[in-house]
């Protein structure tokens, strides 16, 4: 997670200071198009968001007894 993290902040930043207009699609940021870095970013978002949710599924019990012990003590 915290690679595909790394990775996103990377590419984010990359494409918002890529130049933009017409034909900027075609130049190279480390031998990648923009295109390319922008479906890249894309992609690893939806698996940041199902190894997310994957993990808190997997770990929905705990979750839930954390929660009341805090609602407890409240």
């Amino acid at each position: 997670m915290l690679i595909m993290g790394v990775f996103q902040a990377v590419s984010g930043l990359l494409l918002f200071f890529a130049p933009r207009g017409r034909g900027s699609g075609n130049v190279l940021l480390f031998g990648l198009t923009k295109h390319t870095w922008s479906d890249y970013h894309k992609y690893v978002g939806l698996v940041i968001i199902a190894v997310a949710v994957l993990h808190f599924i997997l770990n929905w019990r705990m979750f839930v007894k954390e929660l009341r012990a805090l609602l407890k003590r409240s």
